[in-house]
């Protein structure tokens, strides 16, 4: 018996246990020759994967069978140290692992080189480091870093307002062109769906409504004022794609459990690691130290940064979220997604630190250190996902991901600037 992705099933494979959707929905049973038909079908259906009886293997499933397992062979030997502080025999863990060990494996097929992978960030050995900032010494100074966006202030203060309609808020954003283009492009895309073009913000707006609006002006507005902060420890491109990738997965997470106002884990997940940049602009050289502790000892960034720096980022992430008076959720989210323990395992602070750990796994840029970070068994119980919302979610998050970075990141919207 052989287990196979959607993508190499042929026709003629013939099942050797019964067939069912992500949900559960049965579709074909075991004994069961695969059609052709049957394939687009298969895939509208969101099956990921089947078990085939080994004589229903042609020869160029054997061949494809064959090419696969060298390349996996491969690729699990360099996830197996990327996933270091995971069980790899615990769920969910054994199965996010096997679906990255497919995808990075079809790359590689594809003639991406592992070795090639780029690192993002850096440092050399540094000495004669200053003693690190106090919590009240990073979040003092700095105005651009620590001042909430001028759109998104003036927004929360029309929408606390009665008589506040979507023409008021239209003339706001109007006024600032590219939050506008963007907003367009984002309403008009796959990530929402809408039928129709909508080509007015006001139309954007009574689509959207106003708890989305306010999120994704904070949003964008916040990575348009951290988006070019000088540093020589990470690359911001790479910060930002993970960060999109991590906001994607808690979006798409928070959907398959049904969750209302998915934007708000969108916006959760983009700004989680928010409070890193205000150490990496504040206190470069400290911060340094930490990323070459987290690598030579191969911690946890957080843990690296507890241990040099005496706080880390959830922590000034979530004091400057209370700073400017973000929502309740959202500050669970930006700062407890690594400790979601600590918010006493919320769902939403539990769905975002899923989804910094599938981000990571699932980027092709290692981020400061190459270890996935450690998944809270706990935080995963508590949300209800299962392990068969993992492959849809990683397809989803693969489909939508370039689109949303060229509609965040690229003025021509072409799309290859990040």
């Amino acid at each position: 018996m052989a287990l196979v992705y959607i993508d190499d099933l042929l026709e003629g494979m013939v099942l050797a246990e019964d067939l069912l959707t992500p949900s559960g929905r049965f579709v074909l049973a075991a004994g069961a020759s695969i059609k052709a038909d049957q394939l687009k079908l298969l895939k509208s259906w969101g099956v990921v994967e089947a078990h085939i009886e080994d004589a229903g293997l042609n020869q160029e499933g054997e061949q494809q069978a064959s090419a696969g397992e060298e390349h996996a062979s491969r690729v699990e030997s360099f996830l197996s140290e990327r996933f270091a502080l995971n069980d790899l025999e615990q769920e969910p863990i054994a199965t996010l692992f096997r679906h990255v060990t497919r995808r990075l494996s079809i790359k590689c097929q594809k003639g991406l080189d592992l070795k090639a992978l780029p690192v993002s960030g850096g440092t050399d050995d540094v000495s004669d480091v200053p003693a690190p900032l106090t919590v009240n010494q990073l979040l003092k100074g700095a105005v651009e870093l620590v001042s909430l966006p001028t759109v998104y202030s003036h927004i929360v203060e029309l929408l606390s307002r009665s008589n506040t309609s979507s023409h008021h808020l239209a003339r706001v954003i109007d006024k600032d062109a590219n939050l506008s283009v963007r907003l367009l492009r984002l309403a008009n895309s796959s990530f929402y769906g809408f039928s129709g073009k909508v080509d007015s913000v006001s139309r954007a707006i009574s689509l959207l409504g106003n708890n989305e609006l306010t999120h994704l002006v904070l949003g964008i507005s916040v990575i348009r004022q951290f988006r070019n902060i000088p540093s020589e420890q990470i690359d911001m491109e790479s910060f930002w794609r993970h960060s999109i990738r991590c906001g994607l997965f808690a979006r798409i997470l928070a959907e398959q459990l049904g969750e209302k106002d998915s934007e708000k884990y969108f916006t959760g997940g983009l700004l989680h690691d928010i409070g890193r940049l205000v150490m990496l602009d504040r206190m470069p050289l400290q911060y340094a130290c930490a990323v070459n502790l987290a690598r030579h000892d191969k911690l946890p960034m957080y843990r690296a940064e507890q241990d040099c720096l005496k706080t880390d980022h959830s922590i000034i992430g979530k004091l400057l979220a209370e700073k400017w008076r973000l929502s309740p959720t959202l500050i669970r989210m930006i700062g407890h997604h690594h400790s979601p323990r600590l918010a006493h395992f919320a769902k939403e602070a539990c769905l975002v630190h899923i989804a910094d750990v599938f981000a990571h796994a699932c980027s092709e840029e290692i981020l400061l250190i190459k270890e996935v970070p450690e998944l809270y068994l706990q935080a995963w119980v508590e949300t209800g996902l299962s392990p068969e919302m993992i492959a849809p979610a990683i397809q989803k998050v693969d489909n939508e991901f370039r689109q949303i970075v060229a509609i965040f990141f690229d003025e021509a919207g072409s799309g290859d600037k990040l």
